[in-house]
């Protein structure tokens, strides 16, 4: 699938996803920024150059998502702003009211089904009746623990148990995300904070009902806990230097039950100074699968943000979740057409085999070359009907018959000589032979 031309979008939130998204979309030909959105009173008013650092770039940052929608007219809102679907509510709306498709960030509003209860009523219908898509992505979650489990899922069969684990050096990553997850707190602090709902990573039980769901494995109970990982020794960060025993990191569990065995196990640690990160999955089935290996957080999340602005615009309308996000991404746009005499082969790539024999009429022409010339592997080409050889041949031969050269049609007397010749030729030869044996054998030979 390709796109017909840019899509434009615009940004709500200019935190650290929201300026990296920012800058990412300055650099990818399949969109286009027109319009950016921030409450801050430091930022709303400027370039939105003068905040990622790329110099005036002529985008003004409005103080509301309403003014944005209204002066830019996006097509697709990218929303940056809160882990909350309650908070998150009233800008979802306001997109909708602008006729923007909605890709966010908000980790709880992964799972559509459990978001729905906590949206304003009537949103997905809402959504649907408007033609739009309103849609959560990240790489935790939106891929990491649910996406890529799924997928690898479906070349095993028999699945009788799931774990899938991700390790995450916390060192390496923003000041907001170790805020988040509660680091140079107390073991007691840190206990309120957790039920508070102030820390820990959201969006691991929707990965655990994202997955139940894409393998339609019903859980019959769930369950998470969360860990604070302590500091045996002073440790660094961003945020300030950690003592001993403070808290460096969380380790997150969530566990999902059918028929009172657990078949779905997460596991999420992320922490200061934590070694070996990386991402596991062991799916217990025939054959057992396991994958190894990392995915950075952030640069990840900023290119899943960027893909599903890309397929949200062609998607069913409604609250969707990365399940209904297709593998196949749309190519960017078609580049202004370069003038280039060429041989070209033109099918319809999109037809199942038959039916593009049977459709396409694949033909030679001279034709410019443009970036909508398919490429197909030598697999998918049709039943090759270039006869320009075989045609060339029988026209080459008609143009000596015609022009009295030498295929020219032999006449039948001038048959008849021809054959007298070769049997007269045979004859000669067959009498040497004869005289050369008698020669050697001393009889005289029958010459008649």
């Amino acid at each position: 699938m390709r796109l017909a031309e840019r899509i434009r979008i615009g940004i709500v939130g200019l935190g650290w996803v929201g300026q990296e998204v920012a800058r990412a979309a300055l650099e990818d030909p399949r969109v286009t920024l027109v319009g950016v959105a921030d409450s801050d009173p430091m930022k709303a008013g400027r370039d939105l150059g003068e905040i990622i650092g790329e110099g005036r770039l002529g985008i003004p940052i409005d103080p509301d998502v309403a003014t944005m929608l209204g002066r830019a007219r996006p097509e697709v809102a990218v929303v940056c702003t809160t882990s909350d679907v309650e908070a998150l509510g009233p800008t979802l709306e306001d997109c909708l009211d602008h006729g923007a498709h909605v890709v966010t960030t908000c980790e709880n509003l992964a799972d559509g089904e459990l978001a729905v209860s906590q949206l304003p009523p009537g949103f997905d219908e809402r959504a649907r009746d408007a033609g739009l898509v309103v849609l959560a992505t990240g790489v935790n979650p939106g891929f990491a623990m649910d996406r890529l489990p799924v997928m690898l899922a479906q070349v095993t069969r028999n699945i009788r148990r799931i774990r899938v684990s991700r390790v995450v050096n916390a060192s390496t990553r923003r000041a907001q995300l170790q805020a988040k997850i509660g680091v140079g707190m107390t073991p007691h602090g840190f206990g309120e904070a957790i039920r508070a709902g102030e820390v820990g990573h959201a969006g691991l039980s929707s990965s655990l009902r994202l997955i139940a769901k894409g393998l339609g494995i019903p859980l019959d109970k769930t369950a998470e806990a969360f860990t604070p990982v302590l500091a045996a020794s002073p440790t660094a960060s961003v945020l300030g230097a950690v003592p001993s025993g403070r808290v460096r990191g969380v380790y997150q569990i969530a566990r999902g039950y059918r028929a009172r065995r657990e078949v779905i196990t997460l596991e999420l640690t992320m922490a200061l100074d934590e070694p070996n990160p990386r991402d596991t999955i062991d799916i217990v089935g025939e054959p057992p699968i396991h994958f190894e290996g990392e995915l950075p957080g952030d640069a990840c999340t900023v290119a899943a943000v960027l893909s599903a602005i890309s397929v949200v615009v062609t998607m069913p309308p409604g609250l969707r979740t990365v399940l209904d996000v297709p593998l196949e991404q749309p190519e960017e746009p078609p580049a202004p057409a370069r003038p280039q005499l060429v041989r070209e082969l033109t099918v319809l790539p999109t037809l199942a085999p038959q039916e593009r024999r049977a459709r396409a009429q694949t033909r030679v022409r001279d034709a410019e070359i443009t970036e909508e010339v398919p490429i197909l592997a030598p697999t998918e080409l049709p039943t090759p009907l270039d006869d320009a050889p075989a045609a060339k041949k029988k026209a080459t031969g008609r143009a000596r018959a015609e022009g009295g050269g030498a295929l020219k049609k032999a006449t039948p007397k001038k048959k008849a000589t021809t054959q007298k010749k070769r049997t007269t030729k045979k004859k000669a030869t067959k009498k040497r032979a004869t005289k050369k044996k008698a020669a050697r054998s001393g009889v005289e030979p029958d010459t008649k």
